[in-house]
Order: C-alpha cells, then structure tokens, then sequence
C-alpha cells in the first residue's frame, strides 16, 4: 500500500513536472537594470517652493512613486502600445503555464506583469533594481529600456507639474505683494497731501531746534534781568523791555511745544506734529515690510522660472539594460527536485499520521 501510494502521490507527479520542464517549459531570458532616482537642482533657500518640494535634494518619495509605478496599470498600457506586449508574451504557445493566455483581462494581465516584473528597493541607498523576464533576449532587453524610459517620464511629469505649481503660485505672491505696495503708496499721498509735509520726521527736528534756540535765548534774558535787577528798579526801561522779552519768548516756547505735541487735540486743529510723527513712522514700517515682502516674492518667482526651464529629476542607471546570452530560467532540475522533496514529505507526513490512527483503532 505504502509504495502504491508512493508511486502515486510522488514519484508521478515528479515525472510530469520532470516532463513539463523538459519539453513544454519554454526558455526564459532575465535582464537586470539598477537606477536610482537623483536630482541636479542643489537645494536653494525659498521656504515655498522647497514646501512645494522644489529646490530640494533627492526624494525619497520620488524612489517610493517610482517603485509603485513599475507595477502599475499605467506603466503597463504605455509599454503595451509601444511594444505590443501580449503579443511578445504569447510566444510560447506550447508553455501553456507560463505564456500569457489568449484573452486575458486587463486585471490579469496586470497580474502577469507583476509576476514577470521584478522590482526591489535598497531601503538604505534607495537604488531600485528591475528584473524584467521574457521568452527571448531582446524582448527582455527591449522591456527592460521601456521600463526605464517610463519611469523617467513619469519623474519628469511630475517634476514639471510642480515647477508649473510653484510658477503660478510664485505669481500670485507677487501680485498680492504688489498690489500692498501700491496701496501703501496711496495712503503715503494721502497722508503727504493731508499734511503738506514731505517728511515730518525731519519737520520736528527742525522744531525741536527752533524751541531748543528760543529756550537758550530765554537763559540769557533771564540772566541779563537779574543782572539789571542788581542796578535798575522793576520800573526802569531796560528792566520791563527784558521783562516783556521774556514774556514773548514764553509764549512764542509754549505756541512751539504745542506745535510739536498736545495731548487734547480738538476737532477743527490742525494734527500736532507728535501725531502726525507717529502716524508717518507706521507708514514707512508698513512701507519698508511691503517693499522686502515684493522683493521677497520676486526673488522667488525668478527662482521658479528658472527651475521651469531645468530638468530637476532623472534616473542614474548605472546597471543599463543588456540582452542576455543565455536562458537561465525556468530551474528545471532545481523545480523538479523541490516538487520532489515537497511530495515525499507531504506523503511522509501522511504516512505517519495514518500509521498513528490505526495503532490507537
């Protein structure tokens, strides 16, 4: 029983796979490509395009697309206009397992792709590597420059899209910039026009000497009447000419400090200077950060523009495709000896358990 079952279960199945891989197994050719996704635009130092993922190094996202990309739907059609793979997979009609088979769905021939196409990825260099299989050299070859070429474009089209993004984003930066200027730059005439003072900053450097003269003019007659007051009555001319000098002096130091700032201003007074001042100084801040604001976005659209016109990202293949001199797939022996050791232990594992059962009926 034991050998019949043997015989059966083994030694049977092993002679058909044995046969298969002999006669009906068609040669499979394996070409091996090695790139890795690089950049040639050094980082630059603009906050919205790099957060546009423009002007920075090597992506590591960019590696990850790519991969996902070599075993997506999109990359299959394209390479199946351009070099008609269903028919270059039918080939083999004897090698009904392995061949393509005659109507295939679009969902399973995705699935045959993926098993045909090997894709890997090095986690610590980010070098992807491509093992592409086909029924002869120069369709593996042929594929393997397909994937290649795809997979560039693909990084391209990307890369484009978000220099396009980054460009008009650019653009509206400058035009908002550009429009706060312009605003500024009213309120600036307004304020000049309200006023009929070009810059009262040096307006009130110019009243702050006028009251700093008449205070120092008011020291010498107040010194000059105290020394005529030693002599002179309070009734003698010089005495009450200093006397009313003085006076006007006050008066005319008061009407310039008001000038210069009042802390009740009244409705139908023209501004103090202060409030005019401070007024102007908020302007020329609001002025100064409107004009490194559009000087800001500029710079940053000229960088855009630039890197438009620039290839950003490409692949370094340093393993290119090449067309193999020699079949080194399927492993018939190998296969054949793995079905073989498979079996024998699935029927050994069977012998045993049954022997088990029948001791303990």
């Amino acid at each position: 029983m034991g050998g019949i079952s043997f015989v059966l279960l083994v030694v049977l199945p092993t002679m058909m796979v044995g046969l298969y891989y002999a006669f009906l197994a068609a040669d499979q050719y394996a070409v091996k490509v090695r790139f890795a996704v690089r950049s040639t635009t050094p980082a630059i130092g603009s906050s919205f395009l790099n957060s546009l993922g423009i002007g920075s190094g090597t992506s590591i996202t960019d590696t990850y697309m790519v991969v996902e990309y070599i075993h997506s739907r999109n990359i299959l059609k394209e390479i199946s206009e351009k070099l008609g793979l269903r028919q270059r997979y039918l080939k083999p009609s004897q090698d009904l397992y392995a061949k393509l088979p005659d109507d295939t769905s679009d969902e399973r021939f995705l699935d045959y792709w993926k098993s045909m196409v090997d894709v890997g990825l090095d986690h610590t260099s980010h070098i992807i590597t491509v093992k592409v299989f086909a029924f002869s050299p120069e369709d593996a070859r042929d594929i393997a420059d397909a994937i290649v070429a795809a997979s560039e474009r693909m990084i391209n089209d990307i890369s484009k899209r978000a220099q396009q993004d980054a460009v008009r984003y650019a653009e509206r930066e400058v035009a908002k910039a550009e429009a706060r200027l312009r605003e500024i730059r009213k309120r600036f005439l307004k304020f000049r026009n309200r006023n009929q003072q070009l810059d009262p900053a040096k307006q009130a450097q110019v009243q702050v000497g006028i009251i700093g003269r008449l205070e120092e003019e008011l020291v010498k007659l107040k010194a000059k009447l105290d020394e005529a007051r030693r002599f002179l009555s309070d009734n003698a001319p010089s005495v009450i000419f200093l006397k009313n000098r003085i006076s006007a002096i006050k008066k005319q130091i008061a009407l310039e400090k008001k000038k210069l700032g009042s802390s009740s201003p009244r409705k139908n007074i023209a501004p103090s200077l202060s409030n005019v001042l401070s007024e102007y100084e908020e302007l020329v801040v609001e002025r100064e950060f409107a004009e490194k604001l559009y000087l800001t976005a500029l710079s940053g659209l000229e960088q855009a523009q630039l890197l438009a016109n620039r290839q950003q990202r490409y692949l370094a293949t340093f393993e290119r495709p090449y067309v193999p001199d020699e079949a080194l797939y399927p492993k018939r022996l190998r296969n054949t000896a793995f079905v073989f050791i498979s079996l024998m232990l699935i029927w050994g594992i069977g012998v045993l358990m049954l022997q088990s059962i029948r001791d303990r009926i």
